[in-house]
């Protein structure tokens, strides 16, 4: 019941005005196929700022082309991250491997090494909420 409260909470928080603060335009909606997406360092990789400020804490939505994947890494800060499409799988530092579909989620505590790969013929995309500023730091 909670999974499915929090899924369908940040799928109706996608499309609503506050989307669009981080928008030129006025609109209230935005269709996941129109979403500008710019290229990560990584190829494959693209993200975009959904909402908030990147200083503080921000929403992004990623989007890795099948087959990516990302090495060991971590970020300062806690991200909870929705799986919108594809398989999502996320990799423990001790190499579990646990795949997300459409509507799972999961928190990542900062400091956490992990690694993340694109699993499905689809592209995978989902949202990361940031619990302050987004970074990234290969692990050693």
């Amino acid at each position: 019941m909670m999974k499915t409260l929090i899924a369908t909470t940040a799928a109706a928080l996608i499309s609503t005005a506050a989307f669009a603060d981080s928008h030129a335009h006025a609109e209230t909606h935005f269709a996941l196929d129109a979403v500008e997406w710019i290229d990560a360092p990584i190829p494959g990789v693209q993200l975009a700022l959904v909402w908030g400020d990147d200083a503080t804490g921000a929403r992004w939505l990623f989007k890795m082309d099948p087959g990516v994947a990302l090495p060991m890494h971590t970020h300062t800060h806690d991200y909870w991250g929705l799986s919108i499409q594809g398989a999502w799988v996320h990799i423990e530092a001790d190499g579990t491997e646990i795949s997300t579909g459409a509507g799972d989620y999961s928190r990542v505590h900062g400091g956490e090494v992990h690694a993340d790969r694109c699993d499905s013929d689809i592209p995978c995309i989902g949202l990361l909420d940031f619990a302050g500023p987004r970074d990234v730091a290969l692990a050693q």
